[in-house]
């Protein structure tokens, strides 16, 4: 049986951030919410550790793209989320792919349902509510980010029930 938390199907995410010398990395997300709606804004969950959070706390005012992943890049999962930006060049991979388009300037998924330029507003882990709690440290920090543009290219998009048919979650 299924928990209280994965029982609703969730979209699936690409977050493209980059450094503060500029080099982009991609990481799959799935704790992505609206938090409000004039101005809108976005509460997006970086796992720590990864290169994406390194981004953005190396250049943390930055502007950044979240891709609303299409049932069509289930497979890109393996590197998006599978794969460490520490060890691996995900934006040389997906370049070589054929993966990549141009966006408003950005390198995006291409064949993504949707793309949000977003800005920074921060990290939210400076309460302490956010950074500890009875068992410990979060295992993800959280982003503020105010929408400034959107482009959606399709209302067909993937979900983690897709990816827990597909064999990707369980």
């Amino acid at each position: 049986m299924r928990k209280f938390w994965n029982i609703a199907d969730t979209p699936v995410y690409a977050l493209l951030t980059r450094n503060a010398s500029g080099h982009w990395n991609y990481n799959c997300c799935t704790y992505v919410s609206a938090v409000g709606m004039h101005p809108k804004h976005y509460l997006v969950a970086v796992y720590y550790g990864t290169k994406s959070l390194e981004n953005l706390q190396s250049n943390p005012n930055q502007s950044a793209i979240l891709h609303l992943l299409s049932p069509r890049q289930a497979s890109l999962i393996r590197v998006l989320g599978r794969q460490s930006g520490h060890l691996v060049d995900k934006f040389g991979k997906l370049l070589r792919g054929g993966h990549l388009g141009s966006w408003r300037g950005y390198p995006i998924l291409k064949e993504a349902a949707a793309w949000a330029e977003l800005r920074s507003l921060g990290p939210l882990h400076t309460e302490p509510a956010f950074t500890a709690n009875a068992s410990g440290p979060t295992d993800h920090d959280l982003w503020l980010w105010e929408l400034v543009s959107t482009k959606l290219n399709s209302e067909e998009y993937l979900d983690t029930g897709t990816m827990r048919s597909l064999g990707i979650l369980r």
